[in-house]
This record gives structure tokens, C-alpha cells and sequence, in this order.
């Protein structure tokens, strides 16, 4: 994952004031008469029209990932006299294209009033727009389009130089929008919209970058002036310089009230909060919110009310996006006018993402200094328990189900704590700290389910680990820290969301007590051992630098003790990233093979088989399973020219079983491996006996709901196709055990699934193979450690001839550390096979060391 973007913006400070306006959002100015206007630009061939702009456009509405189930656009009028629409129409195009579509108009604007203009909706979305003033059908284009607010109702007719046109008022191009006053506006997406500035634009801010996620606590970099040389302009009502590029940026879609909203409504932050996972207030004005300030971001503060409600189920703490620094301190006391709205991060990649309540468009009154903070919320034992469910019933999406139940589902239970000050003591980590700044920890005394060899927690069926909590490096940094490390004394932050889970910021930097975890290295076999193991080299480039792949090969040599026969996984082709008709893997391999020889380890031979490009899953890197194997404890037996397409079967001769192609893929065309890596058998001959290997790398949970997700019970769409190549390689075991009981096959790799899982279950049931890490300690039953969850992702499943004498050994060198080139860690089997009857040149050969 990539570290979080930032954002930098300057402010705008009003001496006379007792509050700051950030320069990232129009700011309304409530139960102030807004009197100036900004110097409009040279719009239509009319007299000088009436001071109305467009404000805001959204386009994702009911789009998947969206909040609001409908696009819309806001009009301000930036004058002093309300204004009369009948006779005015919105109207939209999309790029390159004169077929306009009209909504007209009605109603009156109040003086510094907003309108909103619903438009089409789909179906996606969890919050109705609030009432609208005129709803409309136009289909906004999600991430680009034209719109004009225009002082008629007969549709426009121009596909470029609409901004010319006579009646045209205002017009904002947006995207790659061919038509725009000045440059247009940043793209849309989703789960932003653009809005225009209110405030002064200093001529010095530069050109900007908009990324994608803007709103969040993370934040982003503000979108600034584009356009370099337009002077600062003081438009309380809306800056209208001329160039859509620099009047409008990037933000959280946030609709007025409707009906001319402009007074707002004083709430408090339960009262925003609500007991659900929506605010009932998304959308509206709200002001005099008191709250003290408890921690301050890079875009942002959180605040919690002084005089909190009796209720456990309403949070008492919010976040105030200011989009930029706020200029306010830890223990202010503070009253904030601003628009309520639901943020989810992610952008349109986190549709199952949870929001966040927050207070956009802010105006932010500092009415003391040096308060109290409140005092935290204890989580774990002594203090608020978790419940051990994630989610009791199956709502589908929690957004829109009426139940809120803290005391029967963890994801309420988090829920209700959103953005208030929590403590956790001394907690145990149970995760390593990542390279984006997460570290989950188990606050003391909690149990969570089975516990791992090294202090961790085993994910399971039936316990989700929900006393688990992830420590964030938003607000200070974290120790690097290993599964069984501690965290002594009180650790104190607000609690957040994002990714997927609920977080702590943490306030303060914690001390961290080393626990006695080492990594672990794997028995050394008996000379009559076929020893056998998978091993993912995702994060151990072959054809880049050369520290990680010595790491890789120092692993293979002295942790697993260079295995006989080892499944390569994700091998890429040489030319990496690059978008070609190249799939060939000869330097990686050699590159491998090499820095395994150089630490001591064999040399090893390579089979494999060529992708097709971008067929197996991994874009432009044409990743593949492959085999190395040591020659001089076990021979391959080549047979065929075997293909990317062309699948292996079985096949019997003068009474012996073989493969038709070896190496073979197994079922290739299948629709179980679209898109995905293809399993590979090979026919290998150890002490005069044939066994068949079958290597694979399942669909991981990459695309899966989070567990703390929108959805509950969460998505788990790689499960099906799990499963489906689970049954494709169980349908070619079957074809060989049905040629011969007694054949030696041993199923290894990625199976990406838990213990007792369906997909195993597959594999497993009937006895046709036997999962040898059943035999080990439940404490030892693990390969990753994922947000502080473990869990077996490798296997080594074998035919009954093997099972008797198998064993499996978990290396635990990787998964618990925060110092490692993968996430994951191998696995061992040994295997003892009777000596066959025909001689083999390594009989007489030693185990390696």
C-alpha cells in the first residue's frame, strides 16, 4: 500500500473576526449579511447579470461508492437582492457533444442564499439529497462534462465557445471537458465533487495536483491556482476570476439544505452523530456546535463535547476538515458552524469502506484556551468491552439497516466511540508495524481467540478477533514493533476509521518493551525425506535490487534448509511493468537460481511454462508458478512440449500412470483460472518412486469486504473462485488416484483460505487428500498475519500413500516481523516415500544441510 498523500494550503486570516476560514472550501458566512461582490467574469453578451454562480457540481451520485444516492448542482447568489429563476434553466453536456439537457428553474434565491438542483440518481448510495428546490433528470458525467446556468429555458446549441453564448451566466467545464471558462475544473470521481472558492486565492500558490481522496483526516494536497497571474480576489460569495481551473477544487460533495438554506440549525455532536452509521444531519447546516479540542491534523482537528449526553450509543467527538492546518491548538475550547457530511475513504477503490461524520466548511470560533481534554474512554478490561461479533445478524448494508445494537455488534460498538478519545493500557502487539504506519495491538488482559506460537491471535470461523485495534501514525510516529512486543502504560488517542478498520491516532509516541521472538528455522530433514515447499517472491523483485532477492535466497538456505523440490510463486517476466509481448522469465530465474547457489544452497534446475501476456492475473508482470528442484536428491521427468493453454492430463502405460505434459498446466482454460495464475504439475522421481506435485496460487482476499466493511457479513468474492480452482485440481487428483490408488501426490501452495474453510473442504473431503498441517498445534496453524489476524494461507495437502509419515513445518521467520522481504511465511513438508523397485541415482544421496 502507498503512504498516505498530504495536504498543504495556506489560510486566510480575518483580523475582525474571532474565527479563521480555510482557503479549501466556500465558507458561509452564517447570520452574516454578505454584501461584497466578487468582480464577475465576462460571461454572455447580456448587461451585467444577475450575481448567481454555480457552486457545486456532483456527478457519482448513486454510483458504487458513493454517499448521496443522486447527482446534483448548487447555485449560490453572491448579491445582495434575491433573485427571481423563473426563466433560467441548468443545463449539461457531455465533452465534445451539443445536445444539451435542460432543467428549468423556479423559485427565488435569498441574498446569499444556496439552491439546490437535484439531478438523476441510481442505485447505489446510502443518503437521499436533503429536499432540493427543483429536481431535475440530467445524468452529470461522473468525472467530466459541461454545465451553464443560463438566463433561458431553450436548450443550448454549441459544442465549444458555449461561455460566448448570449444568455450563458455562468459555465463550468470540468475533467477533459473541451469547453470551459479559462482552464476548466479538476475531474470529478465518485465520492468528490468540485466546489468554488469563497475566499482569497493569493497569486503565489502554484499549480496544483488533485489526487483522489480527498475530505478524510489524511487528506490530500489542495487543489490551488492553476492559473499562475490572476491577482487575489475577494469574493465572499464565490470567487468567479474567469478561470474554472482556479475557482473551483476538489471536495466532499456536500448539498445544501434546500428551500434557500442559509440559517443552518445548532446541534450538538450527538446530535450529528446519531445512534446509526450515518449522521441524520448529512447535508445540513448546523452551528454553535461546542466542542474541546482533542487532537489536530494535517487537514483537520477532532473535538469532543464538554457536556456529553447520557446516551453510549451517540458518539461525542467529530472531525472538522479544514482541508488545510487548522489554527487551533489541543485544549481550545470551540464553537464551529459548518455542513454535515459522511466521508468515506478510499474514494470509488473503498465502496465497502464505512464513512466518517464530519464538519466540512467550517467556521471555527476559539472561545477559550488551556481546557481540560476529556477524559478517554477505556477500552478492554476495567473499562468498554467490545462484543466478540463483528455483526450479529446480516443486515447487507449496515448503512442502511435501522438496527444499532453497541452492546451486540463491534462494528456499532466502534461505531458509537467515532472520533472520541480512547485509552487502551498496555496492550501486546499482535501485527507487526507495517510500512504504512499501522501496529495492532490487544489491550491487556483481553483474551481474543486461540493465541499464536509467538503471542498473536489466530483468525477463525467463529471469532473475528474483535478486541483486536489498530495503532495509526497520522498524528506521531510508532515504534517498530514485532508480533509479542509491548506497548507499557496508557496509550491514549481518538478513534478513527479507514482501510477498512477502526483505528487509534495515538496522541503520543509509546515506549515498546521487546517480547523474545526470533525468527525460526525449519528442521533438518532424514536423508529418506522428500522434502517440498511454496514460496511467494511477490516482494523479492529478481530482476531489481539485489538486497531483498539475498534475502530470499539466505531464507531458502538456512530457513527452509534448500528443500528438495520448491514452488516458486509470482515470478515475473524480465521486463517487469512494462506493457509488451514479453513473458519470458530467463534472468529472473537465473537471477534466483544464483543468489540461492551464493548462500550456500544448490543448484537448483527450473521448470516452468511461459504466460500468455496478461492473462494470469497480474497486468503488464505475467507472474507464474514454477519449480526448482535440487538434482541431486530428486529428477524431473520432462515430457511434452506443454503451453500456456494446453493442459496436462493423465494417462496410463504398460501399467504406469504418468502426465501427458510435464511440466503441464493443470485445466488452464478453465473459467476458474481467468485472470488468475494457473496451477502447474510436474512429474518428479525420488528413491525410484514417482510423485506428482501440483503448485498453486489460489485468487487471494485482496478484493474481499473488509471485515469492520459497509457490507456485512462482508463480500468475499475470491472465495467462488477459490473454489472453483480448488475443484478444478481436485477433478485432476481424482483423474489420478482413479488410474492408481497408490499414486504419490502432493498439492502445495496458496490456498488462501482459513482452517475448516469450503475451499479446503473441497480438496480434502472423502479422504482423497490430507491437509498435513492439521497435525500441528492450533498455536502453530498460521503463515500471515494480516491488521493482527493470523492465519494459514500455504498448505501442504497429500494423497493417502504420503500421509502416514507426512509432516509440515511452518517456518515462522516472516509473517511476525517487521523487518522481512514477504508477509508471509513457507512451509515445509516432509515427506517419506518406500524405495521403489527400480534403482535411482540418488538413493545413496544426503539430505542437504
Amino acid at each position: 500500500m502507498t503512504r498516505r498523500p498530504q495536504r498543504h494550503a495556506r489560510r486566510n486570516e480575518f483580523t475582525k473576526l474571532s474565527f479563521y476560514l480555510p482557503t479549501a472550501f466556500p465558507v458561509l458566512l452564517l447570520a452574516i449579511a454578505l454584501g461584497a461582490t466578487a468582480t464577475s467574469s465576462t460571461v454572455g453578451t447580456a448587461s451585467r447579470p444577475a450575481d448567481l454562480v454555480i457552486s457545486q457540481i456532483y456527478g457519482g451520485g448513486g454510483e458504487p461508492g458513493s454517499i448521496w444516492t443522486a447527482d446534483f448542482v448548487e447555485l449560490t447568489n453572491r448579491g445582495d437582492e434575491p433573485v427571481d429563476l423563473r426563466g433560467w434553466s441548468v443545463q449539461y453536456a457531455p465533452p465534445r457533444e451539443r445536445a444539451w439537457g435542460v432543467t428549468e428553474l423556479s423559485g427565488r434565491i435569498p441574498a446569499g442564499g444556496r439552491y439546490l438542483i437535484a439531478q438523476a440518481g441510481g442505485q447505489n448510495g446510502t443518503t437521499h439529497l436533503p429536499k432540493a428546490d427543483i429536481t431535475g433528470s440530467l445524468d452529470l458525467g461522473s468525472t467530466s462534462g459541461k454545465v451553464a446556468l443560463v438566463h433561458a429555458v431553450e436548450a443550448l446549441h454549441c459544442v465549444a465557445s458555449c461561455t460566448t453564448v448570449e444568455g450563458v451566466r455562468d459555465f463550468v467545464g470540468y475533467g477533459n471537458a473541451d469547453d470551459a471558462e479559462g482552464r476548466p475544473a479538476p475531474a470529478l470521481s465518485n465520492t468528490t465533487s468540485i466546489v468554488r472558492r469563497d475566499i482569497t486565492v493569493p497569486a503565489d500558490q502554484g499549480t496544483s495536483t488533485i489526487e483522489d481522496d480527498p475530505g478524510g483526516p489524511a487528506g490530500v494536497e489542495n487543489a490551488k491556482q492553476q492559473d499562475r497571474g490572476v491577482p487575489g480576489i475577494d469574493g465572499s460569495g464565490g470567487v468567479d476570476s474567469g478561470s474554472n481551473a482556479a475557482d473551483f477544487v476538489v471536495a466532499t460533495p456536500a448539498p445544501p439544505g434546500g428551500q434557500g438554506d442559509k440559517a443552518g440549525r445548532t446541534a450538538r455532536i450527538a446530535d450529528i452523530q446519531g445512534r446509526s452509521h450515518t449522521s441524520p444531519l448529512a447535508g445540513r447546516l448546523v452551528t454553535s456546535v461546542p466542542g474541546v479540542v482533542t487532537a489536530v491534523g494535517r487537514t483537520g482537528f477532532w473535538m469532543q463535547d464538554p457536556d456529553p449526553d447520557d446516551d453510549p450509543a451517540t458518539s461525542d467527538g467529530l472531525f472538522v476538515y479544514t482541508g488545510n492546518a487548522p489554527r487551533v491548538q489541543s485544549g481550545d475550547t470551540v464553537r464551529v458552524a459548518g455542513t454535515v457530511t459522511e466521508y468515506r475513504p478510499g474514494g470509488a477503490a473503498g465502496a465497502d469502506n464505512l464513512t466518517t461524520t464530519e464538519l466540512i466548511r467550517p467556521t471555527v470560533s476559539v472561545v477559550s484556551s488551556a481546557a481540560r481534554r476529556p477524559v478517554p474512554v477505556l477500552i478492554g478490561p476495567g473499562g468498554r468491552m467490545p462484543p466478540t461479533q463483528i455483526r450479529t445478524d446480516a443486515p447487507g448494508d449496515v448503512e442502511s439497516t435501522r438496527l444499532f445494537a453497541p452492546t451486540l455488534n463491534a462494528l456499532d460498538f466502534y461505531e458509537s466511540l467515532e472520533g472520541m478519545l480512547v485509552r487502551l493500557t498496555n496492550p501486546t502487539v499482535v501485527g507487526p508495524t507495517s510500512v504504512d504506519g499501522q501496529l495492532p495491538v490487544l489491550p491487556a488482559g483481553g483474551a481474543g481467540s486461540s493465541r499464536t506460537t509467538h503471542g498473536g491471535l489466530r483468525l477463525t470461523d467463529t471469532d473475528p478477533n474483535t478486541e483486536r485495534i489498530v495503532l495509526d501514525d497520522l498524528l506521531t510516529p510508532l515504534p517498530v514493533a514485532n508480533v509479542g512486543d509491548q506497548l507499557p502504560g496508557s496509550l491514549d488517542g481518538v478513534l478513527d476509521y479507514g482501510a477498512g478498520d477502526y483505528r487509534v491516532e495515538l496522541l503520543s509516541t509509546p515506549a515498546i518493551r521487546a517480547g523474545k521472538t526470533k525468527p525460526e528455522t525449519a528442521r533438518a530433514p532424514k536423508p529418506d525425506e522428500l522434502t517440498v515447499s511454496s514460496i511467494d517472491i511477490s516482494g523479492a523483485d529478481p530482476n531489481g535490487a539485489g538486497g531483498r532477492l539475498r534475502q530470499l535466497a539466505t531464507t531458502v538456505v538456512r530457513g527452509l534448509r534448500a528443500p528438495d523440490v520448491l514452488v516458486v510463486e509470482e515470478m515475473p517476466d524480465d521486463d517487469g511493468a512494462d506493457y509488451d509481448t514479453e513473458v519470458g522469465a530467463e534472468k529472473g530465474w537465473a537471477a534466483l537460481v544464483e543468489a540461492i547457489r551464493a548462500a550456500g544452497g544448490p543448484r537448483y534446475e527450473v521448470r516452468q511454462i511461459d504466460p500468455v501476456s496478461r492473462r494470469d492475473g497480474s497486468g503488464a508482470e505475467n507472474r507464474r508458478i514454477g519449480f526448482l528442484f535440487n538434482p541431486a536428491r530428486v529428477s524431473f521427468v520432462d515430457r511434452g512440449a506443454g503451453d500456456a493453454t494446453q493442459g496436462t492430463e493423465v494417462e496410463t502405460t504398460d501399467g504406469e500412470v504418468a502426465l501427458t505434459l510435464s511440466p503441464g498446466r493443470v485445466a488452464p482454460n478453465a473459467t476458474a483460472f481467468r485472470d488468475a495464475r494457473k496451477s502447474l504439475a510436474g512429474e518428479f522421481r525420488f528413491r525410484g518412486r514417482t510423485v506428482f506435485v501440483v503448485g498453486n496460487d489460489f485468487a487471494s482476499g485482496r478484493g474481499d469486504g473488509p471485515l469492520y466493511g459497509r457490507q456485512q457479513p462482508p463480500r468475499q468474492t475470491s472465495e467462488q473462485q477459490r473454489g472453483s480452482q480448488a475443484s478444478a485440481v481436485r477433478t485432476f487428483v481424482d483423474a489420478l488416484l482413479g488410474a492408481d490408488r497408490d499414486a504419490a501426490v502432493v498439492v502445495v501452495g496458496g490456498i488462501a483460505d482459513t482452517d475448516g474453510s469450503p475451499t479446503l473442504g473441497l480438496l480434502t473431503d472423502g479422504g482423497t487428500l490430507d491437509d498435513v498441517a492439521t497435525k500441528l498445534p492450533a498455536a502453530d496453524r498460521y503463515s500471515v498475519v494480516s491488521e493482527g489476524n493470523a492465519f494459514l494461507l500455504d498448505h501442504v495437502l497429500v494423497s493417502p500413500a504420503l500421509s502416514g509419515g507426512a509432516e509440515v513445518d511452518v517456518v515462522h521467520a516472516q509473517a511476525d516481523f517487521a523487518s522481512r522481504w514477504s508477509d508471509r511465511d513457507p512451509l515445509v513438508g516432509y515427506l517419506r516415500l518406500a524405495k521403489g523397485s527400480e534403482a535411482s541415482p540418488d538413493d545413496s544421496a544426503p539430505a542437504t544441510p
